[in-house]
């Protein structure tokens, strides 16, 4: 009686994983993504890009910003604002400028470690590499493509390796092709703050004089200071 109760039972055990394999089309690649494979993703991006411009949309805590940003190997970055309306941050790579024209205010910094790890740190190759040794990355819930803003996107957790200057925790949604289409991040004082892209174009030959900045006349300079973004 027991071999003729087994016998069965073990065939069924033995038959369930060859007729789930049968239903798997053998026609079909089955590709498993990896964070490595994301990681090295926006790296050839960035590697591929000579500058880019693209419209931003910028929150930080309850303050909300608007405009356009433009970027060009090594470094230079250019953010003109349509709210708050004439403000600027531009950087030449060696020198950040925020221009906070109501205020009469020009914040002069040199480019240090405070300022890359901001949130725009994602907009230069050199602040991703830097974000690559400060964070280890993961999937933020599933390593499937999902759909973000009109496309498909994956979502990316950072976590701070060691607590410093900038933000703890951080996310990304990263195109197909490497694009960061936005991060987000929280500060060490729970600030949230996002940065989102679009309408973004690469590689349209950006004149170096753009991320020249000439302080106005009826600004007060303050220097090295660390802005908070």
């Amino acid at each position: 009686m027991k071999i003729r109760f087994l016998y069965p039972l073990l065939f069924v055990l033995l038959a369930t994983p060859l007729a789930a394999q049968e239903e798997i089309d053998p026609d079909i690649d089955i590709y498993i993504v990896s964070i490595n494979d994301i990681k090295a993703l926006m790296t050839e991006m960035f590697n591929s890009i000579e500058d880019y411009t693209a419209e931003f949309n910028w929150l930080n805590g309850d303050v909300h910003y608007l405009g356009t940003i433009k970027y060009k190997k090594p470094d230079k970055i250019l953010l003109e604002f349509d709210e708050p309306e004439e403000q600027k941050i531009v950087s030449n790579g060696k020198v950040l400028y925020i221009y906070i024209p109501y205020l009469k205010v020009v914040a002069q910094q040199s480019l240090s470690e405070a300022t890359e790890s901001s949130i725009l740190s994602t907009a230069s190759e050199s602040g991703l590499s830097k974000l690559f040794d400060e964070y280890s990355f993961s999937f933020y819930d599933t390593s499937s493509l999902q759909s973000f803003g009109g496309t498909s996107a994956y979502h990316l957790k950072l976590n701070q390796k060691r607590p410093k200057v900038g933000f703890k925790q951080m996310d990304f949604w990263v195109s197909e092709k490497g694009l960061i289409l936005q991060s987000n991040g929280i500060s060490q004082n729970e600030v949230r703050v996002s940065l989102t892209f679009s309408d973004i174009q690469l590689n349209v030959e950006l004149p170096d004089y753009i991320f020249d900045f000439e302080v106005p006349a009826d600004a007060q300079i303050i220097r090295n200071i660390i802005v908070p973004f």
